[in-house]
């Protein structure tokens, strides 16, 4: 049950964090000047404070740095600094940074340091999309489990995964993604197969 201290909070909440977060959601967009001691805005319906759990909990929770956005109808976090805690957000996730937009039920993120470390999504299932830079297309992708590594820029999808760049199709086991060298790496499912649909060029292309 929430401690009564949460009334001494604003509501709605706006707070605004200067803290360090990398955009690597943001790097197949050079042409954006990304400057990583922006301020991070974190802005909510409400909120409470679980004093005898040590959870904070927000509700209609927005949070943004530059390009960068995390928005859920809920999420709870053990600190709110941002230099060690975990923040677990549910309920329409989503994480918006220009050029990808991932989508889940939950995501679950490590933040050290003042940088967000690791993202785990779950859904049913959980889904991204990322506008290529040199066509006007989307790469998709979903699966039931979606572990997004900060550092590299790579999505690991696994349970049921499958990915598209709007012509041709992979599934399998699990799939890995380079979101920066739209690199793709399948296992196989349950079959033992590695599935693919290649679609032929139209005969009027050149």
């Amino acid at each position: 049950m929430a401690n009564s201290t949460a009334k001494n909070l604003v509501r709605p909440l706006s707070v605004l964090l200067f803290c360090t977060l990398p955009l690597a959601w943001s790097q197949q967009v050079p042409d954006i000047n990304l400057d990583e001691t922006l301020p991070i805005a974190l802005d909510a319906d409400s909120s409470e404070f679980d004093r005898k759990n040590d959870r904070l909990l927000f509700h209609g929770l927005r949070i943004t740095q530059g390009v960068l956005g995390i928005e859920a109808d809920d999420a709870e976090a053990t600190r709110l600094d941002f230099e060690e805690s975990l923040w677990v957000f549910t309920g329409n996730v989503i994480i918006d940074s220009g050029d990808t937009r991932a989508y889940a039920d939950k995501a679950e993120m490590l933040f050290q340091d003042h940088q967000l470390k690791s993202a785990i999504m779950r859904g049913s299932p959980a889904r991204f999309e990322q506008k290529r830079l040199e066509a006007d297309e989307l790469t998709q992708g979903h699966s039931l489990v979606m572990e997004y590594d900060l550092e590299t820029g790579v999505i690991r999808m696994s349970e049921d995964a499958w990915i598209s760049d709007g012509a041709n199709e992979v599934s399998g086991a699990r799939i890995t993604y380079d979101l920066v060298k739209e690199y793709i790496t399948a296992d196989a499912d349950d079959s033992g197969q590695v599935r693919m649909k290649i679609k032929p060029p139209d005969k009027d292309e050149p």
